[in-house]
Parts: C-alpha cells; structure tokens; sequence
C-alpha cells in the first residue's frame, strides 16, 4: 500500500471512529439503556450495535475501503478475499458506557493480513472528545498534536496501569497482578482504551492488559509503536484471545522481565 492510500485510508478512520460519537453521547445522557449479556459475559447494547452500522456504512462507502474485509465486535466477519482487514470496536469500554463513566471509546483498525502488520489505529474518546490516531511510517497525534510515549522511569517510580482484575482471574494470572502491586507502588487501572490512550499519550508509563480480541489490541500496536513506543503480545489463555504489554520500550523489557510475560 502507497504512502497516499495510506494516508487518505488514515483520515477516512479518523472520520469512521468519530461518526457514531454523537450518537452514543446521546445514549448514554438519556441513560436507562436495556442491557444484554453475550455469550462471554460482556454487556452489549443497542448503542453498540447502532455504532458499528455507522462505522460500517462509512468504509463501505470508500472506493477502496470498501473492498477489504470487515471484523466488529458485534456483527463479525464480512470477508472479500482481500489481504487488508479493518477490526471495528463501535464501544470499547461498554461497561463503563452502561454505568455512566465517561471513560470508554471506539476503536478502528487497519490491518495487512499477510504481513501481519497493523497499518492504521484510531482510539475516539466521544465524552471526552478526543482522537487518538496513528498509521505506519506516518507518526501517531491526537486532535492534531503529536503523540510521544513517557520518558523512561524506574517501575517504582512510573505509573503503570492495567486492566480489571476480573480480566487477570479471567486468564488465571492473580500471580501477575500480585507482583505488579508489590513491585509498582503506583500501580493504577485504567482500564478499556482510555487506558490505552493514556500509554500512547505519553501520560502513564505503561500498560499490561490481558484476554484481548483482535479488535480491543490492534490499534493500539501502531499507535504506541508510531509513537516512540513497544508492544508485545502473547496468546492468553483464553482461545482466540491475546494479553499485552506496551509502552515505553524500556519499562516494557523491565515488566517483561518482572512478570516473565513471554
């Protein structure tokens, strides 16, 4: 893929993730939303599922966006035999949308299959209104600034966040969240992409966040990498599933080391 196609597929994802923002404020100030439970135990609601038709609408009406494959939380897979594939999070963080916190967002992933390399990632914060975008080879900003990972701390020192405990139970890894408490005094859950968005930002050190879909992790591979940053990932325990690590390079290689995350 040429850098212009890049480049013109970067601004289309940024509008992608930032069409269904009004409409999910919407929902969540009127509140009192049904709620269900899918087939893992994660809330979904019609405020999900209205978003993803959106984001879905809006690279199908692409020339060449349209023409890739397609994988969303809440509708799965259209395949088109193409190498490309976006991943589509319409609410990543639907627990927290459901109880009223603010901290939740959508994600929009690019993907080349065969290389299996992530080309695009957009994190849209909509309570908060802000964007977190970056594409390979392109550099990663957020509503226009750019976007460089925190300086190297000590983990003592640094703020490193993770997901719920829940998620490490999940995985049957409290032994990791155990050491992370005991060797990070200022260990912080800052959980779905806010989280996320938080490491790329430069604002915590990193982040250590297991049992992951393609769709909750891919961005947030190019964003941190593109900006100044490392990811490493591993298969969880959990099939089809995947925990990471991503930061800054070196606090990642001394949590690595700490939680023998391999």
């Amino acid at each position: 893929m040429d850098k212009n196609d890049l480049e013109d597929l970067l601004e289309l994802s940024i509008q992608a993730a930032q069409t269904p923002g009004l409409g999910i404020v919407r929902w969540f100030e009127a509140g009192r939303l049904s709620v269900e439970q899918k087939r893992d135990g994660s809330p979904v609601t019609i405020a999900d599922r209205e978003a993803e038709t959106a984001i879905r609408e809006v690279l199908s009406g692409h020339d060449l966006a349209s023409t890739f494959d397609i994988l969303g939380e809440e509708f799965g897979q259209e395949k088109s035999g193409s190498r490309y594939r976006w991943l589509i999070d319409p609410i990543d963080g639907t627990r927290s949308f459901v109880n009223h916190i603010p901290l939740f967002g959508t994600i929009v992933a690019l993907e080349d299959t065969i290389e299996k390399e992530v080309l695009i990632g957009v994190i849209h914060l909509p309570v908060l209104q802000r964007t977190y975008a970056a594409a390979r080879g392109l550099g990663a900003h957020s509503n226009g600034v750019g976007l460089c990972v925190a300086p190297q701390k000590p983990i003592n020192e640094a703020i490193i966040a993770t997901g719920d405990i829940a998620q490490f139970i999940s995985v049957d890894r409290t032994d990791t969240y155990q050491k992370l408490s005991e060797h990070c005094p200022y260990l912080r859950t800052y959980t779905d992409c806010f989280g996320h968005a938080l490491v790329v930002s430069g604002a915590i050190s990193a982040m250590l966040d297991p049992a992951l879909n393609p769709w909750d992790s891919l961005a947030s591979k190019v964003l941190v990498e593109e900006a100044g940053g490392s990811m490493m990932i591993r298969p969880s325990t959990i099939t089809n599933k995947v925990d990471i690590l991503f930061g800054s390079s070196e606090t990642v290689k001394e949590l690595a080391k700490l939680v023998d995350f391999a």
